[in-house]
């Protein structure tokens, strides 16, 4: 009894170790990245490179998990990574993208009424635009309210803007015809004075009118019988009245022109840069004045120009005058071909500025200290390159333009800079196959990646650029990306991926290959490839 209890302990400690099971594989998570960083509910405005990543250990089947890019405008491109492993389980991701990088169209503009009268406006309108969008629906559009100056054509631009945050071309509408100004009304009597200084029975009157811009429509008339003065109406074609009074006192002697003042001093450099007031002022020793000249001079622009004008006394006797000559200029300089370009870290900014152009300065958003605008240019040149940014910022830039009036034009752009090539980024370690990635260049049919391996002291120039190391590599592929292998064949020899430090730049080709015509360099950028 003493021993036999020993065997079947010792050979259950024998197979003990037998008992112990290796545990299959369990399901892992599955990771989804779009160009690289996070997935976003929103909408895209360029190509999205949607990519699956899970641990491949025990891993027998995927489904749907294939890199995909999306390029095309879509409310809903889905895909649902599932990953199967060895004991039956699963992991799964799905992801949905919104793209839309195509503006809406502007369908057209219009005003809230009708003209006012004879087809003119003569109080605010407002001008709103439409416009339609086939992807992420329309967010809004421009409208205005119109309330002068007075004109007889008024055009008005607007856009509109996506649900993506795409903003259309400007759309034109008008011109329209606006005319606030009541027109200006003169009386003529009949006949002079019956006897001294005053008329003793009824005099017939006419009103006349004058309108700097629709025009007299009409002009009341009648016969005065009594009391002080006459008064009397004018209505221009825009429907707006004017009126006036004269008083019926006798006075032959015309009056005098005192003076003639302008409402403000020029505002830049001897220049006036808006509509001007220009007012004569005169005296009457008989009846008194009963009006001069009160004239705001908007244009044409002018290096030297005088305003005539009159001044009238109680029994219509008039005196005429000139104003002092002045400078006129109301029309700002013009920034026409802006054009910009971003990179790592940088923005550039090229502009033609009309000859009038004496300063341009730029104002960026947000500044060189936080988030207020600060001047980040004063001068007078074509381009400006602003260095220190940080990538994935969002600066808007506005140029403006300063004649010697003081005249401004301004036009506006946003930047947002990164990398031109972005994959791997510069100066990162690889530990598989890099695919080279990098920015699209509109126009071109193919690139020219060249790849140099290891930066010793050896450096030359290739095309105008200074460059370092080996050269290992060139392909022309058709898509802004390259995924290197482990093994290829450069100049005859067969080149093998080594641990080191490569540098690439890439440039685009235009047209068919066998052109041989390339653009100017997108970028270079470089990486270093570890063991794994």
């Amino acid at each position: 009894m003493s021993v036999g209890w020993r065997y079947p302990l010792a050979l259950f400690l024998v197979c003990l170790p037998l008992l112990i099971l290796v545990p299959a594989a369990g399901a892992a998570p599955v990771s989804v990245t779009c160009n690289g960083g996070g997935c976003s509910p929103d909408w895209y405005k360029t190509s999205v490179t949607v990519a699956f990543a899970w641990d491949p250990t025990g891993v027998t089947n995927t489904q749907a998990c294939d890199t995909n890019t999306v390029t095309s405008d879509t409310a809903n491109w889905s895909r649902t990574c599932v990953v199967t492993y060895s004991n039956g389980s699963q992991s799964q991701l799905g992801v949905t993208i919104k793209k839309d990088a195509t503006p809406p169209t502007v369908t057209g503009g219009s005003p809230s009424r009708g003209p006012d009268s004879n087809g003119w406006y003569n109080h605010p309108v407002d001008i709103n635009f439409n416009g339609s969008d086939a992807t992420s629906g329309l967010a809004g559009c421009n409208s205005t309210t119109y309330g002068g100056p007075d004109t007889a054509s008024a055009s008005f631009s607007g856009t509109c803007s996506d649900n993506a945050g795409n903003v259309s071309a400007p759309a034109s509408f008008g011109p329209i015809q606006y005319d606030a100004t009541p027109p200006s009304v003169a009386i003529a009597l009949s006949r002079g004075p019956d006897s001294g200084s005053w008329y003793n029975h009824p005099v017939d009157f006419t009103a006349s009118g004058s309108d700097n811009l629709s025009g007299i429509a009409s002009c009341n008339s009648g016969s005065f019988g009594g009391g002080s003065a006459v008064s009397a109406s004018c209505t221009d074609r825009a429907g707006n009245v004017g009126g006036a009074g004269v008083g019926v006192n006798y006075d032959s002697g015309a009056p005098s022109i005192d003076s003639i003042t302008f409402d403000r001093p020029p505002d830049s450099n001897g220049w006036y840069n808006h509509p001007v007031r220009v007012t004569f002022h005169g005296s009457d020793d008989g009846s008194g004045i009963d009006a001069c000249t009160d004239v705001t001079y908007p244009g044409p622009d002018t290096n030297s120009t005088t305003v005539n004008g009159t001044c009238t006394d109680k029994a219509g006797n008039r005196a005429g005058g000139t104003s002092p000559a002045f400078k006129y200029d109301a029309t700002p300089p013009t920034i026409t071909n802006l054009g910009f370009d971003w990179d790592d870290g940088t923005a550039t900014l090229t502009w033609t500025a009309s000859p009038d152009t004496k300063a341009i300065e730029i104002d960026r958003t947000p500044g060189t200290a936080g988030p207020d605008p600060s001047t980040v240019f004063k001068g007078l040149a074509s381009s400006f390159e602003d260095t220190g940014l940080t990538n994935k910022v969002k600066y808007v830039y506005t140029i403006n333009g300063y004649d010697e009036a003081g005249n401004k034009a301004s036009e506006t752009v946003s930047i947002v800079p990164g990398a031109k090539l972005y994959s791997p980024a510069r100066g990162s370690i690889v530990t598989s196959l890099p695919l080279l990635a990098w920015r699209p260049v509109a126009g071109a049919s193919y690139y020219n990646l060249q790849v140099y391996y290891g930066v010793g002291k050896a450096l030359r120039r290739v095309a105008s650029l200074g460059v370092s190391g080996r050269k290992v590599m060139s392909v022309w592929p058709l898509q802004p990306r390259y995924r290197m292998k482990k093994e290829w064949k450069y100049k005859g020899k067969t080149r093998k991926l080594a641990l080191g430090h490569y540098r690439w730049y890439v440039y685009p080709g235009i047209g068919k290959r066998t052109a041989h015509k390339y653009g100017p360099l997108i970028g270079q950028s470089d990486f270093f490839v570890a063991k794994h």
